[in-house]
């Protein structure tokens, strides 16, 4: 089986909602080449202290352990002040590499952008 070379994250793009919410859109792939846009972006939103930042992976078609690993530490970075980290769109594959990883119950996963957003609202009507 021949490996071709992956094409990295096509686009990074980081929007803002309401109530100061953040949302990146990835596409492409998350791997070592492309995890240090993603985190880059996602360690300056934990930095200006983010109340959720909700990361779109629905047109991630290949997530590596760098991926991951940009995750983690965005998911901790914005813990240590209590903001959110929340992961959509996922789909089959990306899921399983989360699964084999053991971090599905780690990261608050949502089904897409939709419940993810709704679900910062809820939090932040709780609070």
């Amino acid at each position: 089986m021949s490996q071709g070379k992956r094409s990295g994250i096509v686009k990074v793009s980081l929007r803002q909602v309401n109530d100061g919410i953040s949302v990146i859109d990835l596409e492409g792939d998350f791997d070592l080449y492309s995890s240090p846009k993603a985190r880059e972006i996602l360690l300056k939103l934990a930095k200006e202290k983010a109340p959720a930042v909700v990361v779109n992976l629905s047109k991630v078609g290949y997530l590596d352990s760098s991926g991951i690993a940009t995750l983690i530490e965005a998911l901790r970075a914005l813990g240590k002040y209590g903001g959110k980290l929340i992961l959509a769109g996922l789909n089959l594959k990306t899921m399983e590499v989360i699964k084999l990883a053991r971090l599905e119950k780690i990261f608050d996963i949502k089904e897409n952008e939709e419940q993810a957003l709704a679900s910062t609202k809820s939090q932040t009507q709780q609070v």
